[in-house]
């Protein structure tokens, strides 16, 4: 069981000053520092040290473009790297093309972009901490959620956060906004909530095939704004992200509710057993047999010919899936498989394609358009452990899916809730033009 991380952060902005990285027009420029093997020079797959770090809006993951230090207009690139480790004032980066041998080279990328320096640096700050745990060349999918006031009102600085948030993160390549594709029923968390119920939210999260949602909250303590940022990771660690800023800016949009907070019915966990029950069926007579073939082979002289030469006696379900909400389920080790779901709606597709078989040898099974699928929608409105049994049946002229869903009669052991974790960040360091 994950527990979220509370990190509180003592935030600086300020102009950022080393040897070689320097801003210029859109781009931040920097230099390839050494070798990681101490070669003098490198080729695709070597890494290298840059003086590039997030004190100049760099995170993990992105590309860097490469030019020859002699190349001071740097209008012929010579290669790129990829950021796979990442410091404050410094990174790793791997090359991962090239034109020629690379050496100390200058490195560029685009300037990180945002509209308010003050809100800036916390949101950059959790950006680093989103890619943190993900390797250097997986796309992220984030869903940025509200940013509520003390009463759960959604304010016209909620709004700036909001947009704020969105700009810094999908600048980045490696980012990809989730959109509105999510479920609504997440909507019934506050930010606040996300330590209790963080395991509900992660299953949610994979449900919608979002690896991260971002949420926060705010009120005013005197003339300092008390910010909080949550990170919810279906895969890695949640994280809390506390800091302050100054009031004054933003006096007037703090108190101008755009969203009055309406409270949404929480759905509830049950868990779901699914059981996958074939139909294996021996062919009785040649004139069952045939029958199959002329069912199954309609105005199709290739395949009737195939299945005539199988000289099969057994038909039986192949190559069985399930996906609930959109996620997919095989029973290549087991006919049965436990998962979560929640009270509501949920899409459930069966398919399967049909064997033939002689005793146990398996000798061929129907491609489309023969493939047999069925969706059903289940609706789960009360908080209940149940049973989804699916039949298989390959035969012609029977429904050859059935879902049969049931109550169990005891209940599944209850979760237990996430220990909050605290620790202290260091001060975030980045620079502002």
């Amino acid at each position: 069981m994950k527990a979220i991380l509370a990190v509180i952060v003592c935030l600086s902005v300020f102009i950022s000053a080393n040897c070689f990285a320097a801003a210029e027009n859109d781009l931040v420029v920097g230099q390839i520092t050494a070798s990681l093997e101490k070669k003098f020079k490198m080729l695709i797959g070597d890494r290298a040290f840059t003086n590039l770090g997030t004190k100049s809006g760099v995170i993990k993951g992105d590309i860097l473009t490469i030019f020859h230090q002699g190349d001071t207009n740097r209008a012929d690139p010579i290669g790129k790297c990829a950021i796979v480790e990442i410091y404050d004032s410094k990174s790793v980066c791997e090359i991962i093309t090239m034109n020629r041998e690379i050496g100390r080279d200058t490195v560029t990328i685009e300037k990180t972009r945002y509209d308010d320096a003050l809100l800036f640096p916390s949101i950059f700050a959790l950006l680093t901490k989103v890619v943190e745990p993900y390797s250097p060349e997986k796309q992220i999918v984030v869903y940025v959620h509200e940013f509520f006031d003390e009463n759960h009102n959604v304010t016209r600085f909620s709004e700036k956060i909001k947009r704020e948030t969105n700009k810094v993160f999908f600048q980045k390549k490696r980012m990809k906004s989730a959109g509105k594709a999510i479920s609504p029923a997440l909507f019934a968390y506050l930010p606040g909530e996300y330590n209790e119920y963080n395991r509900t939210i992660e299953d949610y999260l994979k449900r919608d095939r979002i690896d991260v949602i971002v949420a926060g909250t705010y009120k005013v303590a005197g003339d300092r704004i008390q910010l909080s940022f949550y990170k919810i990771d279906k895969n890695w660690e949640d994280i809390a992200l506390d800091t302050s800023i100054a009031a004054r800016p933003y006096a007037a949009m703090v108190t101008e509710v755009t969203v009055p907070y309406k409270e949404r019915k929480k759905e509830e966990t049950v868990t779901c057993d699914v059981i996958y029950k074939p139909v294996y069926h021996r062919t009785g007579s040649r004139d069952e047999r045939n029958d199959i073939i002329s069912f199954e082979t309609r105005d199709n002289p290739i395949l009737e010919y195939t299945l005539r030469r199988a000289e099969f006696n057994i038909v039986a379900p192949v190559d069985f899936t399930v996906r609930i909400d959109g996620n997919e389920i095989r029973f290549d080790k087991s006919n049965e498989y436990r998962l979560p779901l929640t009270t509501g709606d949920h899409e459930i597709t069966a398919s399967f394609k049909k064997g033939f078989y002689y005793n146990d040898t398996f000798l061929v099974a129907l491609a489309e358009p023969n493939i047999v699928k069925k969706t059903a929608i289940l609706s789960i409105d009360k908080p209940d452990d149940i049973v989804i049994e699916i039949e298989a049946n390959p035969l012609p002229r029977r429904e050859n899916v059935v879902f049969k869903i049931y109550r169990k009669v005891t209940r599944s052991t209850s979760i237990v809730k996430p220990v909050l974790k605290r620790e202290t960040l260091k001060p975030v360091e980045t620079f502002k033009d």
